[in-house]
């Protein structure tokens, strides 16, 4: 229905109402504002709210920083809007749906709060809370209608022009006059200084009507304006602030609603909106309430038909960054999900997890599968499964740390087999690193910071023919001439802090004559090993042929001198 065909405000109020128009305009028109407050001291709303029939505008009355507004259709999902420079919600440059809204305005102050400690509550630290420096920022709420692409307005807001019908402005200015002369001889108050009994009934409004059909109502408030006001007059230290029970707005395009008024606060602290479902709050004889349910069965019961779950926001009106948490459950799992940072799952607990997944001990320990850590992670698995895997999926970079232990002292980690008393023990110390077998006095392998490897027994490196490809013989001879002219130094390493003194080739000069192992600084046992074996067999090949020459002239020589024998002897 387009704005100007609403039925305008003035038209329906009785006299006593329309005396009370002028005085309380403004106030019908501003929506309630919550606000910051220090302590227990109620502080006056710090934002002023204009409506005008294609723009909502705000004007705070101090300074402030961020200014985000939340806006959601009645039944439908919110949407915020960041604000900045005038605070407006044109409809020109965000349009709007027909139907009824409900907005948040939230004003960030100037100033960044800085949270002192993250795992301090707030409750024993309410300082800190409220530690930001500058004014402090605010937060509006309020319900606006639009029909026909505009904004429902009040009345006294209607442009010139609309409205010039039965309804228009002749009929309200006839309407008012009358109604101030009839407020002027309704002023017929009955003051009872005793106790009244009623023994049926009561209506109380303009709207109440002769012979009025109550049904089961025993006390019933008929008009367009209904409120009950609680209004204390105690004096001195008494507790004297004012309440009032309050149905639904009494402007144009305002929200319908049951909700309870702090008037002297100036806030309206509980509201219930028209429409909501059946059970959206029941407080059980036990003191359970239920949200969705009319059978709770804890002390809070969440029910809903998809995802129930419970938001956790904080705003930024005292300084400190907006942050938003959901914790929910459904069939696929319970979660919490950060939602500021972009409806992350930090945290997922899948259905049928096992019992005690993770256990937190009094002492602090953590169990994964045990409901007694015996350490500060304690990880068991009855089923063989037990097992700790780091798994980097990310772009491939530089080496990464992807485990580290630390200690003040030595690093002791122990590999036990089974409950038994077999085990290995790993050292680390600042300078080296070690293997020791149970029950042994000494390491059975040993590495120092400096590279060198010491073993108690035997170093075997793989040899089988099974292992090797490539296969053929080696050309001993050659490799003898090369290790002929191979050089042969003494030198110490620059690691070795004993300055130990070794024998040997450099494996560069190796690598260069050989072309063995797979980098010319080091130098494999393997293949030195095997230049000494080619080494001897060409020498031991050698000696044979020199061997098989020397008996060759020897027998020579034995036949010359058996020759010479018999000559001699056949002179004589």
């Amino acid at each position: 229905m387009p704005a100007h065909h609403c039925l305008p405000l003035l038209t329906r109020l009785r006299p006593r109402a329309a005396a009370l128009v002028a005085a309380t305009l403004a106030s019908l028109l501003s929506p309630p504002l919550v606000h910051a407050q220090t302590g227990s001291e109620a502080q006056p709303p710090a934002i002023a709210a204009r409506l005008q029939a294609t723009r909502l505008e705000w004007t705070p009355t101090a300074p402030h920083g961020r200014a985000v507004l939340r806006i959601a259709r009645e039944g439908g999902a919110p949407q915020d809007l960041e604000l900045s420079g005038p605070l407006v919600l044109s409809l020109q440059d965000h349009p709007l749906p027909d139907g009824r809204y409900t907005y948040e305005l939230t004003l960030a102050p100037t100033t960044t709060a800085v949270r002192p400690d993250d795992a301090t509550p707030v409750a024993a630290n309410p300082v800190g809370a409220s530690s930001a420096a500058g004014p402090r920022g605010a937060m509006l709420a309020g319900n606006v209608s639009v029909a026909g692409g505009a904004f429902v307005l009040p009345p006294a807001l209607l442009p010139p022009g609309e409205g010039d019908t039965a309804d228009g402005p002749a009929a309200q200015s006839a309407l008012s006059s009358k109604a101030v002369r009839t407020l002027g001889l309704a002023t017929k108050d009955q003051l009872v200084a005793d106790d009244q009994i009623v023994q049926g009934s009561i209506c109380m409004g303009f709207d109440c009507v002769n012979n009025e059909s109550f049904g089961f109502d025993t006390l019933r408030l008929k008009e367009n304006n209904l409120r009950i006001k609680f209004e204390d007059t105690s004096a001195g230290a008494f507790p004297g602030n004012d309440w009032q029970i309050i149905a639904n707005d009494n402007a144009s395009g305002g929200a319908s609603y049951l909700g309870i008024d702090d008037v002297t606060g100036s806030l309206t602290p509980v509201r219930w909106l028209a429409g909501a479902p059946a059970n959206s709050l029941v407080v059980d004889p036990q003191g359970r309430v239920g949200v969705g349910t009319g059978v709770p069965v804890l002390d809070l019961h969440v029910l809903s038909s998809n995802t129930p779950a419970l938001r956790q926001e904080q705003n930024n009106t005292n300084g400190f960054t907006a942050q938003t948490w959901d914790v929910a459950g459904n069939e696929t799992n319970f979660f919490v999900r950060d939602v500021t940072g972009g409806s992350l799952l930090p945290l997922r607990i899948r259905p049928g997890a096992p019992h005690a997944s993770v256990d937190i001990a009094g002492n602090g320990n953590v169990g994964l599968g045990t409901p007694r850590p015996a350490a500060p992670l304690h990880l068991r698995r009855a089923d063989g499964s037990g097992a700790l895997l780091v798994d980097n999926t990310g772009a491939a970079a530089l080496p990464r740390v992807q485990m580290e232990l630390q200690n003040n002292g030595a690093i002791a980690a122990r590999l036990a087999h089974g409950t038994g008393t077999a085990y290995w023990t790993q050292h680390a110390t600042a300078s080296a690193f070690s293997l020791a077998p149970s029950g042994s006095g000494s390491n059975a392998l040993s590495m120092q910071a400096g590279g060198g490897l010491m073993v108690a027994g035997t170093l075997s490196q793989g040899s089988s023919r099974t292992l090797k490809h490539d296969i053929s013989p080696a050309p001993i001879h050659a490799v003898l001439g090369e290790v002929l002219n191979l050089p042969l130094y003494a030198w110490r390493y620059l690691s070795d802090l004993n300055a130990s003194l070794h024998l040997g080739p450099m494996a560069e000069d190796v690598h260069q004559r050989f072309q063995v192992g797979a980098s010319p600084r080091t130098l494999a046992p393997s293949d030195v090993a095997g230049l000494a074996a080619a080494t001897v067999q060409a020498l031991h090949q050698k000696l044979a042929a020199k061997d098989a020459e020397l008996m060759a002239l020897a027998e020579r020589l034995s036949a010359l001198e058996q020759q010479l024998a018999r000559k001699n002897g056949g002179a004589r």
